[in-house]
């Protein structure tokens, strides 16, 4: 399939989001703008994005498999590892090899690779079995996202994530239909019906706030579960027909394409550099504008390290340029 830009701006955008996400959590000790308002959309949507891309026309289960392991679960447990000793340094925690490699193997180690890799595993058994119809794909993805509600309720830690990865099934479902119809979800591509979706995306995070509403997504917390879903479906929507009419950003696009490596970096850069900042007398004060040279600063490090790795090492990503 033809790389398309668009995917590419709106992961990198995404991506932008969770990095300024991270950096406001571990700058300030709290999320300054209100996760509820975007955190949770940007996740879903690289879910979504992902089962868009698992819909092909001819469908090779073992070079999916290939793709998981070497795109996927390699980088996991290279970048896991290394980031695992400077984190801990700045924590000023002792470094357990042990304890390292048990949160690793049991996919403690990064929550949304984790539930990124057990989702897309489920959902390609799943396309394989069923041939690719929809019913049982769908069946899955709704069956997954109700167990995932029942289990997200035990309050416990799960094996590779596997609340998560079932609450995303449905997110994967939902990309792999957008990509079959994708002709007839592009007759209402239009800039009234994004602008529609919009104004409906003010009004429900409005109605969000006035309940107090939490749509938390790891752990899961999500205190009203139709008004989760009705919020994620019109912000991806709109997303999406928003990102498909925007001409290619070339910058933008380059984040995206390597989204996976930037999502590994975005705990311990914005970490290591909070300290940093901290340490010569940098700190927020309730000023957003030392957050936003934090970020900037993140953004900077994340894509000189990206392309570093790309440039020398593509190989522990499994993606060459």
């Amino acid at each position: 399939m033809k790389r398309k830009i668009w995917i590419d701006n709106l992961r990198g955008f995404c991506m932008l989001a969770i990095l300024l996400d991270h950096t406001e959590i571990y700058y300030t000790g709290e999320n300054v703008i209100d996760y509820n308002l975007y955190v949770a959309n940007v996740l879903i949507v690289f879910f979504i994005l992902s089962g868009y891309l698992m819909y092909k026309a001819t469908f090779n289960i073992k070079h999916k498999l290939h793709s998981i392991f070497r795109t996927l679960f390699i980088p996991y447990i290279v970048f896991t590892t290394a980031m695992y000793i400077p984190k801990n340094i700045i924590h000023s925690k002792g470094i357990d090899f042990i304890e390292m490699g048990k949160n690793i193997l049991m996919g403690q180690a990064s929550w949304f690779i984790a539930a990124l890799i057990i989702a897309e595993l489920i959902f390609l058994i799943g396309i394989w079995i069923s041939k690719g119809k929809n019913m049982p794909l769908a069946i899955m993805g709704v069956l997954g996202f109700g167990l995932s509600i029942y289990l997200s309720s035990k309050n416990q830690t799960y094996f590779w994530q596997l609340d998560n990865a079932l609450q995303a099934l449905l997110f994967l479902y939902i990309g792999y239909l957008y990509h079959q119809y994708e002709s007839i979800f592009n007759t209402i591509n239009k800039m009234p019906y994004t602008l529609l979706l919009f104004l409906l995306l003010i009004g429900i995070k409005i109605y969000e706030y006035h309940i107090q509403m939490d749509m938390l997504i790891w752990h899961i917390h999500i205190t009203n579960y139709p008004i989760f879903l009705i919020d994620s479906m019109i912000f991806s929507l709109m997303a999406i027909q928003l990102f498909q009419t925007l001409p290619p950003i070339k910058w933008l696009s380059w984040i995206g394409r390597h989204s996976i490596l930037y999502y590994f970096l975005c705990g311990g850069i914005p970490l290591i550099t909070s300290k940093l900042l901290h340490y010569i007398g940098l700190n927020y004060g309730g000023n957003y504008l030392y957050i936003l040279l934090a970020f900037s600063c993140v953004c900077i490090i994340t894509t000189l390290i990206t392309y570093f790795i790309y440039k020398y090492i593509p190989s522990i990503t499994g993606k060459y340029e």
